[in-house]
């Protein structure tokens, strides 16, 4: 018996050690799982093609981790500020966590090449600790507030 309450005990203080990253979660793998982006501000100087497009832009974001793709967001078109964009649940977990994740917004054109707007980075356990709920990104003018469902 007292071999069971010491394995008890040291499970215990491990769990408290290390705490219970994933817990909760029903698979029981640590993730980053990303909802929605809100495109909160881009530069207010922002110039589109030389020969301009009417209306307002198409905007979409580009998600890289390591440099390599990873996902491409559906478009906002004629998007107003703010704009949230849906992402499906897009979910980092693993390696991934520890890697970083670029967000590039672009303004899509039909006639040329679409439009960098700007881009912001993370590192997706970095957001682990405190499991924000909203967590915003900077990039010069640009502001992205990644929209988290723990």
């Amino acid at each position: 018996m007292p071999r069971h309450s010491s394995l008890i005990f040291l499970l215990t203080l491990a769990l408290l050690t290390w705490g219970c990253q994933g817990c909760g979660e029903g698979n029981g793998v640590p993730e980053v799982r990303i909802e929605q982006i809100e495109i909160m501000a881009i530069d207010p100087n922002y110039v589109e093609d030389p020969w301009g497009e009417e209306g307002m832009p198409d905007l979409y974001a580009d998600f890289s981790v390591a440099d390599e793709p990873y996902y491409i967001s559906p478009v906002a078109f004629e998007a107003s500020l703010p704009q949230r964009i849906d992402v499906e649940g897009l979910t980092f977990q693993g390696a991934e966590l520890d890697q970083t994740v670029v967000i590039r917004i672009f303004d899509e054109d039909d006639d040329s090449l679409d439009d960098i707007v700007g881009e912001v980075s993370f590192v997706p356990s970095e957001l682990m600790f405190s499991e924000p709920v909203r967590h915003p990104l900077y990039g010069g003018y640009l502001q992205v507030d990644l929209l988290l469902n723990w």
